[in-house]
């Protein structure tokens, strides 16, 4: 079909499947794309634009354009479409405020900021970004990561000069997050010095930055955070909704994470803590992450001594964790 032609960059199939019909250009695959979601050149793209494909259309199951699906790091260079993303905003695709920043489009960034400046406020996997029933997360989910502000996005893409650009703009409280995020210690502590109570003003949204740092497994930003006063009982939104910055270090098996919230009282107060959709504890999400994180630097086992060397007593229940997680909860059972 269009779909599967236009993804394996086959531009004569899809020349013959359009000069049989052209409104083939509008054709549903996988997720709901378009064959414009799945092109993989400038040629592939263009044909399918030239005959009325869609520039911005919205796949069923992410609600997110060809050009939002395109954004990404990938590990080989040569997959990457950041440069079929950019070529698409040439051409007229809608720019959102994440795109401009992973794509660095610099001018196109500071302008939207400038008209809005809300949309700093923005984060992946949220607000509109968020779950919207029937539809999953939106695709940035994924492609970019989930809670990260526009300031995180260009940096986690290395756009140094719109970082910059978007930062002087920028208010006091994105600038800290910004520099938590990336780990910057003096950054941080000048802001924080510089606006006296801001951590404690932090709107919820905001103060849930801990959280999401906890399941991005930033254990640097996690670190700084709590140093700085953040909360981590604040629930998460995304992932298994509900849980604490301790039931989401828990579950990524961050092991960095967890030994830094059990070295404040904010974090051993949440030993026990019960998340409001599973009513789990941070050891039980732990056993459910053992099982499907799936992360490689991922240590349950070793979280669950923590946890226990900290007070926590394993419940009988707990009895489908993986093997190394399992042999921990076992022996201290004994």
């Amino acid at each position: 079909d269009a779909c599967a032609a236009a993804h394996l960059d086959r531009r004569d199939l899809l020349a013959r499947i359009l000069a049989d019909d052209p409104a083939r250009v509008h054709e549903r695959g996988g997720d709901g794309q378009t064959p414009l979601h799945f092109a993989r050149s400038r040629e592939i793209a263009d044909l399918l634009l030239d005959p009325g494909a869609d520039i911005d259309a919205r796949d069923v199951d992410h609600r997110s354009t060809p050009a939002q699906w395109m954004v990404g790091i990938v590990e080989d260079p040569e997959d990457s479409r950041m440069s079929l993303a950019e070529y698409l905003v040439e051409r007229g695709a809608a720019t959102d405020i994440f795109l401009a920043a992973a794509l660095g489009l610099t001018d196109r960034a500071r302008s939207l900021v400038t008209a809005d400046p809300r949309l700093l406020e923005l984060r992946t996997s949220q607000g509109d970004y968020a779950e919207k029933p029937p539809s999953s997360y939106h695709i940035y989910q994924w492609t970019i990561g989930p809670n990260l502000t526009p300031l995180e996005v260009a940096a986690k893409f290395q756009q140094r000069e719109t970082v910059e650009a978007l930062r002087e703009i920028a208010p006091p409280v994105q600038q800290l997050l910004l520099a938590c995020h990336l780990g910057d210690r003096d950054a941080a502590r000048a802001i924080v010095r510089a606006n006296p109570g801001i951590v404690e003003q932090l709107r919820p949204a905001d103060a849930r930055a801990l959280t999401d740092e906890a399941w991005a497994d930033n254990a640097p930003a996690v670190e700084l955070m709590l140093e700085l006063g953040f909360p981590p009982s604040v629930a998460s939104v995304t992932g298994p909704t509900g849980g604490n910055a301790l039931h989401c270090a828990a579950w990524m098996g961050s092991v960095a994470c967890v030994r830094a919230l059990l070295q404040y009282p904010a974090g051993r107060a949440l030993l026990e803590s019960r998340d409001p959709s599973y009513n789990g504890t941070p050891m039980s999400w732990c056993c459910h992450g053992s099982r499907n994180c799936g992360s490689p630097q991922a240590d349950h086992a070793e979280v669950a001594r923590l946890l226990i060397a900290a007070g926590v007593k394993p419940s009988p229940e707990l009895k489908e964790c993986a093997k190394p997680m399992q042999a921990v909860l076992d022996a201290a059972a004994r």
